[in-house]
């Protein structure tokens, strides 16, 4: 079989090196000097290529994609500052450990620094935000050639085996730049590595010793992607061995005894019920925890052991407290603790369970006497869903206010938590309902929609988004927060603002329904949800005073 390419013999390596590596999404941003690879890439029948016009909401489809798909994608640009606007997503990637495959194209060495156009540094520019870095070569000597097939070679491998962590690929391209050839399509198979990483046997020993000695053991999972495996196996922890959990929302783990609601538990504990919550054994695993409280408290008791679970040998050490880093999948480690350790006594457990079962009837009962705000909109839309969907989050309030409800089952969570921005929610929520049939809902906020609105600009934007925007005029954030109310200039932080988010969605051509109370909240949400409908935004507005009350009432009901 054969496909129409860039005569370039560098670009041709490339894109066959791509394809064995296992890459199938192309995201390809619009411009002349990446002509050959956006040529080769959309011809090339073992690619599904999307066409994003602006580089940094390009760059988050393209992460979307990668961790909804749990596999490698690359984002192509052109040369000059539209590199630049790659590094927001990049260093996304590269704290949530997400495959993401950044090929830029560049000028020729002569030509930097010599005022030619479109012509940046871009050499190693993101080195501090991805695992490899490379530069081909633009002469295409066979020794030139060879050499940049080896290097694109062990780099792939590489990931294969230590899967996780976006690459650069700089690209320097001499014109002329369009000019083509035909190609044989090369079937390579993929080697695959063992990505599914088990714990090295030789610490199994140490681990067994150190359980053992351990009373009180807590686990805690921040951000991890969906996984009925590892979900089932902490469940056994719990109900099998006694041992308490905390888990993040978006750590997509539930079941009975798994607690999500620490920040109210925390807040009503004393100096004296802190000896009885701290563990002897910490165990983590997943990414960043949302939980402000957590961090606070684990650093203040300072547990005597402390495991951090990771694929990636990447120390992170967030409670200051760490004893060992152990690389490999948390699954197998659980797994083989289930089948090898004793049931610890269950005093330590309920003494979790209690304080949750409290707190959630707390909440319950808080709920009956809120009035219309943000907090109310949460709460009437996890009331509605009953099917399967990806639900992803904003930053800054929308990912704190989930952390407040009962994980829902039939619900994925996703959210930005690498590096928590506020750019990029939409376009990262957008990219991953192409990867996914399901219903996919990014609920965010009125500046964060506005800030990443370029989400929009795609011909192809996908049927199964929706969008749900809370509208309080402003970043209520800093509302919710110490601080910026005592500053004297909380406009400065809280940004109100005269945008329109029915004209935006009238510019992009995308279907826009509003709600402003609780009635018309529950009378939009069956359209909303409605899987045979296009994409769709439903604009909440709600009033930024009450809700920032609401939300610190909620937080003092203990």
């Amino acid at each position: 079989m054969e496909y129409t390419a860039s005569n370039k013999q560098i670009v041709q390596i490339l894109v066959e090196k791509c394809h064995s590596f296992g890459i199938k999404q192309v995201v390809l941003c619009p411009g002349s000097r990446n002509a050959p690879l956006i040529i080769s890439f959309a011809n090339h029948p073992g690619f599904t290529c999307y066409s994003i016009i602006d580089e940094r909401s390009a760059g988050y489809y393209a992460l979307g994609l990668a961790r909804q798909l749990h596999e490698p994608v690359a984002v192509v640009c052109t040369s000059g500052t539209a590199v630049l606007n790659l590094a927001p997503a990049l260093a996304e990637a590269y704290y949530q450990e997400i495959s993401l495959v950044a090929i830029t194209a560049d000028r020729p060495a002569e030509l930097i620094g010599q005022e030619d156009g479109q012509t940046i540094r871009q050499s190693r520019v993101f080195q501090k935000f991805v695992s490899h870095s490379i530069d081909l070569p633009v002469d295409e000597t066979e020794e030139l050639k060879a050499e940049a097939s080896n290097y694109l070679e062990r780099m792939f491998k590489w990931h294969m085996v230590f899967p996780g962590g976006p690459m650069h690929i700089n690209v320097p391209l001499r014109e002329p730049l369009y000019e083509t050839t035909t190609c044989a399509l090369v079937s390579i198979p993929k080697s695959v590595g063992d990505q599914q990483q088990k714990i090295e046997t030789k610490i199994h020993k140490q681990l067994i010793e150190e359980w053992s000695q351990s009373a009180k053991i807590l686990i805690v999972c921040g951000i991890y992607l969906p996984d009925e495996e590892l979900n089932q196996a902490v469940n056994q922890l719990v109900q099998q061995k006694n041992i308490p959990v905390i888990a993040s929302a978006n750590s997509n783990l539930s079941g009975k005894g798994i607690i999500h609601s620490v920040e109210k538990l925390l807040l009503s504990l004393t100096s004296d019920d802190e000896l009885l919550y701290r563990p002897d054994l910490l165990i983590t695993i997943g990414g960043p925890v949302v939980s402000k409280r957590i961090k606070e408290f684990l650093r203040k008791v300072k547990p005597a052991l402390h495991w951090d679970v990771d694929l990636s040998s990447r120390k992170v050490d967030t409670y200051n407290c760490l004893t060992k880093q152990v690389t490999g999948n948390p699954f197998f480690l659980f797994k083989y603790l289930n089948k090898k350790v004793e049931a610890k006594n269950e005093t330590y457990l309920q003494t979790w369970v209690k304080a949750n079962a409290k707190q959630q009837s707390l909440h319950d009962k808080f709920i009956m006497t809120v009035p219309w705000s943000d907090f109310m909109v949460y709460h009437t839309f996890f009331a509605k869903i009953a099917k399967p969907l990806n639900l992803h989050t904003g930053n800054s309030s929308p990912v704190r206010y989930i952390e407040f409800f009962r994980k829902n089952p039939f619900i994925n969570y996703y959210s930005n938590r690498g590096t928590s921005g506020i750019d990029g929610s939409s376009s990262t929520a957008a990219g991953a309902a192409l990867a996914d049939d399901k219903l996919t809902v990014l609920i965010t906020g009125d500046v964060a929609f506005i800030y990443d609105s370029n989400a929009l600009w795609f011909n192809q934007l996908p049927k199964n988004l929706r969008i749900l925007v809370i509208n309080n005029n402003g970043g209520n954030i800093f509302r919710l927060i110490p601080g910026p109310a005592n500053s004297g200039h909380l406009p400065l932080f809280e940004t109100p603002h005269h945008a329109s988010v029915k004209m935006i969605c009238k510019a992009f051509h995308v279907y826009y329904l509003k709600a402003s109370n609780e009635i018309e909240l529950n009378q939009m949400l069956p359209s909303f949800l409605d899987t045979n409908a296009g994409a769709t935004v439903l604009e909440v507005f709600t009033p930024a005073e009450v809700s920032a009350e609401v939300y610190k009432n909620y937080l003092q009901a203990h």
